[in-house]
């Protein structure tokens, strides 16, 4: 008599489980790109930033934007997007009241929290870049003071050092909240 006819159908299963184990290869390790921190890559400037991807939702060319009065001058306007009006601040005049001149390489991120959106004019976009858990630093200091409090560290991609920007430290300041003078 056989050793599987002395078995039962559960002991069977049982064995042949324990023998797979036994001779199964070691599942191979989790790979590194799964714990990536991705980005969208952007130029304020001759500055280099960074911004969480998941609250940036989308990145527009400048539309035509529709001034409304009686809001801060960093307020360029609102613009159709989707339907819905969606106002532009133009963020290195947030900064540093000085409008972004026009280039064709300005873009607008659409920023998105909870029930707010915002569009944000940005010098360029590069596009979305993953950056590895020791591409990690703390902030350089050559990034100017008054982007300082929207920084939460830096970041190492070939060869650049890009500023690690809080679109939701943006989005939660009172500038940004109430548009209105």
């Amino acid at each position: 008599m056989t050793e599987s006819a002395a078995l039962t159908p559960f002991e069977l299963l049982e064995s042949i489980a324990q023998r797979m184990r036994e001779r199964v290869a070691p599942l191979p390790e989790e790979p590194s790109q799964a714990k990536d921190w991705k980005g969208i890559a952007f130029r304020l400037r001759e500055w280099h930033l960074v911004a969480e991807q998941g609250l940036v939702r989308e990145v527009f060319v400048p539309a035509r934007i529709t001034r409304v009065p009686g809001t801060h001058p960093w307020l360029i306007g609102v613009a159709n997007i989707h339907g819905n009006a969606l106002p532009v601040v133009d963020l290195a005049d947030f900064f540093w009241g000085e409008r972004l001149s026009d280039s064709a390489s300005n873009r607008i991120l659409l920023v998105r929290q909870d029930d707010r959106e915002c569009g944000v004019l940005v010098s360029e976009v590069m596009g979305v870049y993953p950056f590895l858990p020791k591409d990690v630093s703390p902030v350089s200091h050559s990034f100017p003071a008054e982007l300082g409090d929207y920084l939460s560290g830096c970041r190492h991609h070939e060869g650049n050092v890009w500023g690690e920007f809080s679109m939701q430290l943006l989005m939660e300041s009172p500038g940004i909240i109430d548009l209105s003078l």
